[in-house]
């Protein structure tokens, strides 16, 4: 028998019970699908996190009075974080003009707040306050306009960068906002730039914000609260070097003795990223216990069902072997039979998962992101179910008497 005449065969017996292929299939499809449908879903907040990543830059750092990761790795040492000394853009000036390996050195706050323009208003907008230098340290291309100059923190001018949604909100149906007014927190801004449409992603707009001159959102906002100071190293390679050379700067402007901790803290992307690789390996590793229990019983229901497919097929084997099939013809015709129901129910499982992970993304804000390598792990191990569980069964059919067959009623 060639493989497409066992594959037909076997597709046949689905077709004919199909409540029992159903029941048979079932832990191969719920397995296949849970892994499939984490795996995408993972996958979309990978390529999220690290698209994030590029668009500040792979090259920056951020110095900032704590840090927050340490809430995840160490909660003591982020509550004794809590008593650094803020910093200050006198900090930041510092750094700007004493570091050797930084291309720029920008400061940047941020507040929630509500826009008004007229009778318009857009709430809930991510105020930032920036240094000039913002567009060199992020990627954050404009529609029209212009961003932040010097001159515009110096003279804490009251204008602002606003993203594409707060543009909509304030001045709807304007075709260019450029030289329009708003208020924020009883102030007048002028607009002076729109950037382009970053959609959103996680459930959150990427548009709903207003970039402004650090100076002029002190002093709207008050000048006590901790400045984040970011740096792009000249180079990449340059990076590690960078991060040392400012943990060595802020040291001496702290006039912190060689024994003592730092009094502020220095995160990278890269601390990001692996803060994330880390757990999403967490979630790897108790999905695969897990799906194989789910595979382990399915391949244990599949082998039970060939066992009675054998039974009700044995006056069929002792047929072909009276009329001269060989012991490893009657093998391979149970063993194809079994690796093709496992199959099909690794591609059911594969279809489904997808769906899964698809509808999951439309109505939450997980982002949904395909992984081919899924798919071919998926049906491999379906593969080796049916392989690994059909074989006994498959043995059993090819040993059976020809004789003791054929009186089988």
């Amino acid at each position: 028998m060639n493989l497409w005449e066992g594959v037909r065969i076997a597709l046949s017996s689905l077709w004919t019970y199909k409540l029992r292929t159903f029941l048979t299939l079932l832990g191969n499809i719920v397995g296949t699908m849970s892994v499939i449908a984490v795996v995408s879903l993972i996958n979309g907040v990978d390529l999220y996190a690290r698209r994030e990543v590029l668009s500040e830059g792979s090259n920056v750092f951020t110095v900032s009075r704590v840090n927050f990761f340490d809430i995840l790795t160490d909660m003591d040492a982020f509550l004794a974080s809590l008593n650094n000394p803020e910093l200050t853009l006198e900090d930041r000036d510092y750094l700007r003009e004493h570091m050797q390996m930084a291309s720029e050195v920008g400061a940047s706050l941020e507040r929630m707040a509500d826009l008004r323009a007229g009778a318009k208003e857009s709430r809930g907008i991510e105020v930032r306050g920036k240094t000039a230098d913002y567009s060199l340290l992020e990627d954050l291309p404009l529609h029209s306009g212009r961003h932040l100059a010097e001159r515009d923190v110096f003279a804490s001018a009251q204008v602002a960068v606003i993203g594409w949604e707060v543009a909509q909100d304030l001045f709807p149906g304007v075709s260019d906002p450029v030289g329009r007014d708003f208020k924020l927190s009883g102030r007048h801004f002028r607009v002076i730039g729109v950037a382009e449409d970053r959609g959103s992603m996680l459930g959150n707009s990427r548009n709903r914000f207003a970039v402004v001159p650090i100076t002029a959102w002190m002093k709207s906002f008050g000048g006590r609260e901790s400045i984040d100071i970011k740096i792009a190293a000249a180079d990449l390679p340059l990076l590690a070097d960078a991060k040392e050379e400012a943990r060595h700067l802020m040291r001496l402007r702290h006039q912190l003795r060689p024994k003592e901790k730092d009094d502020f803290g220095i995160v990278t992307m890269d601390e990001l990223l692996s803060l994330w690789s880390g757990i999403s390996k967490a979630i790897y590793g108790a999905l695969v216990p897990l799906v194989g229990i789910s595979l382990v019983v399915g391949g244990i229901v599949l082998m039970n069902i060939m066992l009675v497919a054998v039974t009700e097929r044995t006056r069929e084997v002792g047929i072909r072997k009276a009329v001269g099939a060989r012991r490893s013809a009657i093998l391979w015709q149970f063993l194809v039979e079994s690796i093709t129901l496992s199959m099909t129910g690794g591609v059911l499982g594969i279809c489904s998962g997808l769906g899964l992970a698809l509808l999951i993304s439309l109505l939450s804000p997980l982002p949904f992101a395909f992984a081919g390598w899924s798919i071919g792990a998926g049906l491999a191990v379906t593969f080796v179910i049916g392989l690994v569980f059909g074989t006994y069964p498959a043995w059993k059919a090819a040993g059976l008497d020809p004789v003791e067959a054929l009186r089988h009623e």
